[in-house]
């Protein structure tokens, strides 16, 4: 008759290979419990995204969880405007007002305008803005496009004109500082001195017979946004 521990044993033998079995079986356990928790925990931190406008991911993967900061600085180039340093209030994430000044290469000029973001974490933006520029010597601006072979005007030696933009485009802000680029269209106009006209008529056809100018013109623009 063989020993009652027999029985109730395993042999020494294959008491390891029973413990391994057993450590696998915690391990995967452990394993599945582990994914489950982190599978909840994701689930939970989509829900928290979706319903918190805090946790929204902006358009380089990162959420925004900055506070928002009111006032900045501004500078930006611009196809119409040239360049321009403005003061910029934000008082809401979503709205942006600016105002300032700079140089279209040939005169001072002004700016005062706007920038709604309703979808801030998707990147997109528009804006609308007008100024002026003071009278100012224009022919190299013209020169520039019309090459060697353009012949300066004395009527544009003291050209001055007013603009307006509407543009749309892309921007992304990350710690404080923001970049942007736009592109739209831009409505210009101006008046000629009575003295100029029949001078002018005959380099553009722009120009009215009451010596009154007004085109729509592509408008492009690249700047930067400091907030402090």
């Amino acid at each position: 008759m063989q020993p009652r521990w027999r029985t109730f044993h395993q042999p020494p033998a294959q008491q390891p290979f029973a413990r391994q079995r057993r450590t696998r079986r915690r391990t995967l356990a452990l394993g599945a419990g582990l994914g489950l928790l982190l599978s909840t925990s994701l689930a939970a931190a989509r829900s928290d995204a979706s319903n918190n406008p805090q946790a929204k991911i902006d358009p380089l993967g990162e959420p925004y969880n900055d506070r928002l900061r009111h006032l900045g600085l501004m500078f930006d180039l611009g196809s119409v405007d040239g360049a321009m340093l403005s003061l910029v209030y934000r008082p809401s994430p979503w709205l942006r007002v600016y105002g300032g000044a700079g140089s279209n290469g040939a005169a001072p000029g002004v700016r005062l305008g706007a920038a709604l973001s309703p979808f801030r974490w998707r990147g997109v933006a528009l804006n609308l803005d007008g100024g002026h520029f003071f009278p100012g010597d224009v022919n190299g601006i013209f020169s520039a496009f019309a090459g060697s072979r353009y012949d300066d005007s004395r009527a544009l030696e003291h050209f001055d004109y007013n603009f307006m933009n509407l543009q749309a485009g892309w921007e992304i802000e990350r710690g404080g500082l923001m970049f942007f680029a736009r592109g739209g269209v831009a409505f210009v106009w101006s008046q000629v001195p009575a003295e100029d006209v029949s001078r002018l008529r005959n380099r553009s056809p722009l120009v009215d017979p009451d010596g009154s100018i007004e085109a729509f013109l592509p408008s492009v623009r690249i700047g930067l946004i400091g907030f402090l």
